[in-house]
């Protein structure tokens, strides 16, 4: 007697791009509304679908934020892979990464998404391991992206300023992020951040200089 095994077929291209609306919008309007306001019948309306075509792909709320979480993930993986030179040159690359995550702080929808994510996290149980989840990817990006600047530094050290990297970066949100009112006399901040950065990637023991 023969078993049959039933596989999930893979997306076609017309799902894929479904898909993508989908996680896009939904990450448009949780950081635009916030995720108490956020449904999935709110979502299909702004996709243009029937509902429970939506549901045929995140048949719950919690499902799909995961799936918007990843996918904001992904964004930063291919901007990570579209900033590296041809030619390839590790202090370009880390320049122009550090600088866009810098610079996406000033975009409504990224300040927003990121505010939604934490005070969620902060509520939530299963949010605050998809956040830990995503951090700790992008901690490894940023500690990837530092190795070839110091190849005396091993990996616990580069993950250690990988993570207070991204810390300082986000915490710039605070002063310079979408809608904040920009600190008096701070001058070009954004360079001072970055200088900083390359400190920590390329120093042996950037406190004590």
């Amino acid at each position: 007697m023969k078993t049959s095994i039933t596989t999930k077929k893979p997306d076609t291209p017309k799902s894929q791009e479904k898909k993508t609306a989908i996680l896009e919008a939904t990450r448009v309007m949780l950081a635009e509304e916030g995720y108490a306001e956020l449904s999935l019948r709110k979502v299909a309306s702004k996709v243009g679908i029937h509902l429970k075509t939506l549901q045929y792909y995140y048949p719950t709320k919690e499902g799909l934020l995961q799936s918007v979480l990843e996918y904001a993930d992904s964004l930063y993986v291919r901007t990570y892979e579209e900033l590296r030179p041809k030619t390839y040159n590790p202090e370009v690359h880390f320049d122009r990464y550090v600088n866009y995550l810098i610079n996406t702080e000033k975009d409504q929808t990224t300040a927003g998404f990121f505010y939604q994510l934490w005070d969620r996290a902060h509520r939530d149980e299963h949010a605050k391991k998809i956040m830990h989840e995503m951090y700790d990817k992008h901690t490894d990006h940023l500690a990837e992206l530092m190795a070839p600047l110091n190849e005396n530094l091993d990996k616990k050290t580069l993950k250690q300023r990988a993570v207070i990297l991204a810390a300082l970066i986000d915490g710039m949100m605070l002063f310079i992020g979408y809608g904040k009112q920009r600190p008096k006399n701070i001058g070009n901040i954004e360079k001072e951040v970055l200088k900083l950065a390359k400190k920590l990637a390329s120093s042996e023991d950037f406190l004590d200089e």
